[in-house]
């Protein structure tokens, strides 16, 4: 029941009782004035019962105003309440409790199926934003997403489903119109907005599910437009991506995998490979530990196809410790030889990534000085100044530094002066390119020159054929990593390769 209905319901006995009295009273003086007038009664008697009538009438007006303004105030509260239970105070969208009634009443029911278009968008690095740019530049990131979606799609409702993630409900099933307008939704997006004089765009990543094509009720919508939405993430965000039955069993086999990987870290399925690192004279430097997952019923699963489920998680924190402790295991058995270990950029993102790095240090009795921790040059170039006071953090510790991949983001070689690392690993297409390709010979001696200078490392990755560690040799390249130096191998069967640091085999290409 609304706030007015209750106030005229609890109230309506009272009103009418208070009027039917006070007709009564002035019926009664006024038939007691009617008799005064016939008997002949003086004029205060007289005076007295007109004053009575007056009375009555002055107190049933104040009556009648009193409780205009109990319904007026009763009508403003019931307004802000609406207002506040519909509308989302920072965005402006409607709640998700109303949006929700919303697409219910938009898809209809079992009895009147009606065409209608669920869009879910998350506001792609919103912590970031966030972390750098202070939390009112977050509040206007969230609030102009909101407007952006509502003026393209004018005839949609817009809703704020929780934290940097909206919701869009069409009327209507129109798939090539609704893609039309979301793509100009990412322009728009993409655009961004003035922030310090300083031009911020921002990224948006879409799941697409229409009724009754993929799902017949508004539960079946949110779920057909969640999985949507994950493909779009887990493509490379800012995209939009329409649902298709296809994604389903996706779905369940990340699931999957996640649930197994969890149960793999606490039942020691995982293991390390390692592959060599090789100096200029072939004498092997370091190793590279790479987890690999031991499957008591698929075998060997590639990296490639768990790590990318742990790190939309926090298993990936599990992982990397799972790594970390191994390493620091092994390294014994390598005496002489640092070990490069892969961090994730996800663990980056928390300090638990640090506290690990010490507490593993201090349980195992190792030194960090042992240990190149490798962090990829797309993480480097999207750092946050929170991922680099945590990079910094490590390198204080007395972990060396190595930026992973160089050559494949956006990294400019001014960057390199910012960044607290101590070697460059360079991509394997530059590498492969060497013999025919100008431009990666130009860019490996370039960057060979500026280690020279900044007294960084520069590491030649994906070394396949003798010519090839002949010319990275020659580009300036001081260690090398690949098959020709040698291919990842469990810790028991390295033993024979590590022979090399005595010199009894060298590389001489």
């Amino acid at each position: 029941m609304s706030i007015i209905a209750s106030i005229r319901s609890h109230t309506r006995g009272l009103y009418h009782t208070t009027q039917v009295l006070l007709l009564i009273s002035m019926a009664a003086v006024g038939v007691v004035v009617l008799k005064a007038a016939e008997s002949g009664l003086n004029k205060t008697v007289l005076l007295a019962s007109i004053c009575s009538i007056g009375l009555a009438l002055c107190t049933f007006e104040y009556m009648r105003r009193v409780m205009v303004q109990r319904l007026a105030s009763a009508a403003a509260a019931e307004t802000e309440e609406h207002r506040r239970l519909s509308i989302d105070a920072v965005s402006g969208a409607m709640t998700r409790r109303y949006f929700m009634e919303m697409l219910e009443r938009s898809i209809g029911d079992m009895g009147d199926r009606k065409d209608g278009t669920l869009i879910l968008l998350d506001l792609d690095h919103f912590k970031q934003l966030n972390d750098t740019f202070g939390h009112s530049f977050g509040d206007s990131a969230l609030r102009h997403l909101a407007a952006a979606a509502g003026g393209v799609f004018d005839d949609g409702f817009v809703g704020r489903l929780g934290g940097d993630e909206f919701g869009v409900i069409v009327p209507h099933a129109d798939l090539d119109l609704i893609c039309s307008k979301a793509t100009e939704l990412l322009a728009v997006m993409q655009s961004g907005t003035v922030h310090e004089g300083r031009r911020v765009p921002f990224g948006v990543s879409m799941g697409i599910a229409a009724a009754p094509t993929h799902g017949s009720s508004a539960s079946d919508l949110m779920f057909m437009a969640d999985v949507a939405l994950y493909e779009s993430k887990a493509t490379g965000r800012n995209r939009l991506t329409v649902f298709e039955a296809e994604m389903l069993a996706g779905k369940r086999q990340r699931r999957l995998i996640e649930r197994e990987l969890r149960a793999a870290v606490y039942l020691n399925e995982l293991e390390l490979y390692y592959q060599p690192v090789a100096n200029a004279d072939g004498s092997i430097f370091a190793l590279e530990a790479l987890v690999r997952w031991r499957h008591p019923v698929r075998g060997i699963i590639s990296p490639a196809e768990f790590i990318p489920v742990a790190e939309h998680s926090t298993l990936i924190d599990l992982v990397g410790e799972w790594v970390f402790k191994r390493a620091c295991a092994d390294i014994t058995q390598f005496p002489g030889k640092r070990i490069s270990i892969n961090v994730s950029g996800e663990q980056l993102k928390r300090d638990e990534v640090v506290l690990m790095a010490q507490r593993v240090l201090l349980e195992s009795g190792r030194m960090a000085s042992q240990f190149v921790l490798e962090i990829t040059e797309t993480v480097a170039t999207a750092a946050t100044p929170e991922v680099l006071a945590r990079i910094q953090c490590l390198k204080e510790l007395g972990f060396r530094i190595a930026l992973d991949d160089f050559g494949t983001g956006h990294c400019g070689f001014n960057y390199l002066k910012t960044l607290p690392i101590n070697s460059i690993k360079i991509d394997r297409s530059y590498i492969n390119r060497l013999a025919n390709d100008e431009v990666a010979q130009v860019f490996v001696s370039a960057l060979a020159q500026i280690g020279r200078i900044q007294d960084l490392t520069i590491v030649a990755e994906g070394i396949e054929t003798a010519e090839e560690f002949k010319l990275a040799r020659a580009a300036g390249c001081t260690r090398f990593q690949g098959y020709f130096i040698g291919r990842p191998m469990p810790r028991k069967e390295l033993s024979g390769v590590l022979d090399l640091q005595n010199g009894s085999t060298r590389l001489t290409a």
